[in-house]
């Protein structure tokens, strides 16, 4: 596909993108969400939250020998900088601490990330390690708001200010993601690939993606193995995209920016341009098809 060829893979409903995270068990023995009270906030606890987050902090990013290789790589969704995954022969990882940058512009919000604990039922890296400890309270195991506003994947400055970059409203970000699942369950562990969160940007750019050596890098779930990830970059265009999709009593309506917006009945095609650059499209919704769109630029 053209760089500059943006694809919405949505069908012609209202598309709304969220992500969950999760937790798994930890190396050798299984860590369940019940064994982090400790870490909840409360007067008069920071030292044991200090203590206990550095605890969570070397599980999740403990280093381990043996080799397998893991792709992490950039993807333009619709004007967005997806930061997405792949385990190529059979890998498990325990945690992705990356850092992501841009060589223009900045890095202005991050968002369609995963949040909680990793089941059959939903799937993702969803432990973020500095956020857990400031900002998630854990009282009983059905008990944890995992939609706090300010629990995202962006790691603390504080934490290693030699080693952590600036964040939001700069040209780079660490990110921390961990998993936690319960072993004993069949297909309860993060999936194979997947897509780890979304970057808006604050204009065209090459964005890539590189080791956080210091927070561990990419750590594999199984003892004695040394994950080698493949990092790739991409070019970013925030400039021509599907900026967003709705349904109102059965007609469909798309935003757009940046060229002519195209149509297709599956996502490899056949593309046809529906003639229209205006940034608007309007049509009635067929109940029984589907519908894929991109933007193309002149």
């Amino acid at each position: 596909m053209d760089k500059r060829t943006k694809v919405d893979v949505a069908s012609t409903i209202l598309i709304t993108s969220h992500l969950r995270l999760d937790f798994h068990s930890f190396r050798q023995s299984t860590f369940h969400i019940s064994d982090l009270n400790v870490l909840r906030k409360s007067d008069g606890a920071k030292d044991k939250v200090k203590s206990r987050s550095l605890l969570l902090l070397f599980f999740l990013w403990g280093v381990v020998s043996a080799r397998a290789a893991v792709r992490v790589y950039v993807e333009d969704h619709s004007g967005l900088a997806r930061i997405k995954y792949e385990c190529t022969g059979g890998e498990v990882v325990r945690s992705f601490a990356l850092d992501v940058t841009v060589d223009q512009g900045q890095i202005v919000d991050i968002s369609d990330f995963f949040r909680g604990e990793s089941t059959t039922n939903a799937h993702g890296y969803g432990i973020f390690p500095a956020s857990f400890r400031d900002h998630i309270t854990v009282s009983t195991v059905t008990n944890v708001d995992w939609e706090v506003a300010d629990y995202t994947p962006l790691a603390v400055v504080g934490d290693a200010p030699g080693d952590t970059l600036p964040g939001l409203g700069s040209s780079g970000v660490t990110l921390e993601f961990g998993a936690l699942w319960d072993a004993r369950v069949a297909g309860a562990g993060p999936g194979s690939s997947g897509t780890l969160c979304a970057l808006a940007i604050s204009e065209p750019a090459e964005v890539s993606i590189t080791n956080n050596a210091v927070r561990g890098g990419v750590v594999s779930a199984v003892a004695d193995e040394t994950i080698v990830p493949e990092f790739s970059s991409a070019v970013v265009d925030p400039t021509i995209a599907i900026t967003g999709i709705g349904e109102t009593n059965g007609v469909l309506t798309i935003s757009f920016t940046g060229g002519e917006l195209e149509s297709a009945p599956g996502i490899n095609g056949p593309w046809t341009g529906t003639g229209n650059d205006t940034g608007v499209f309007v049509e009635a919704l067929d109940p029984n098809g589907m519908k894929f769109f991109r933007v193309r630029a002149p």
